[in-house]
């Protein structure tokens, strides 16, 4: 089964600063601070569902009322839930393309977030994240795998694009699925 790859440009300076700490905190103690997080920034986060901004009474609108469903309404902070750059189902052929090629195939999706028995995984499939500085590092390994290989440029044409999209606005990438 071909699950769908999901990326969002993603304010990652801002997320370290002020979610990640409280997200790791949460993962690890099961702890309820992520709603504080919410209530605090109501006005700036959206569903992640829905993209329809967060109104009082969001607690309805919880499936599993769990740290990683939290997680995942505090996150639209940091993305536009409308602006999907992901990859979709192409994201295991380019993953096996760059391995193929001699480049790591972790460009396509990042570092997973927390403990490694139990990370960040709102979407019970996979959950990364890539600093602003790691996106640029990729675009660069890319294109020098392009200018050495050109015959893969339009197969590797969507993960240039993701890459490209996220450098231009200087930010890091939220990967899910």
């Amino acid at each position: 089964m071909n699950l769908p790859h999901k990326a969002f440009a993603f304010d990652y300076e801002a997320f370290h600063d002020q979610l990640r700490p409280l997200l790791l905190k949460a993962l690890e103690t099961h702890g309820a601070e992520l709603r504080g997080f919410i209530e605090a920034n109501l006005n700036q986060l959206t569903d992640p569902y829905e993209g329809e901004p967060l109104v009082k009474g969001w607690q309805a609108l919880l499936e599993n009322d769990d740290v990683h469903e939290l997680g995942d309404f505090a996150l639209t902070k940091y993305y536009d839930s409308d602006l999907d750059i992901g990859l979709d189902i192409d994201w295991e052929d380019i993953g096996e393309l760059l391995e193929k090629s001699g480049v790591s195939p972790t460009i396509v999706l990042g570092t997973a977030l927390g403990p490694v028995e139990a990370p960040f995984d709102p979407g019970r499939q996979g959950a990364y994240f890539q600093t602003a500085a790691e996106v640029s590092e990729a675009l660069v390994l890319l294109q020098t795998l392009l200018q050495a290989q050109p015959t893969l440029a339009s197969e590797l044409a969507p993960l240039q694009g993701m890459l490209q999209q996220a450098a231009r606005g200087r930010r890091g990438l939220y990967v899910t699925f």
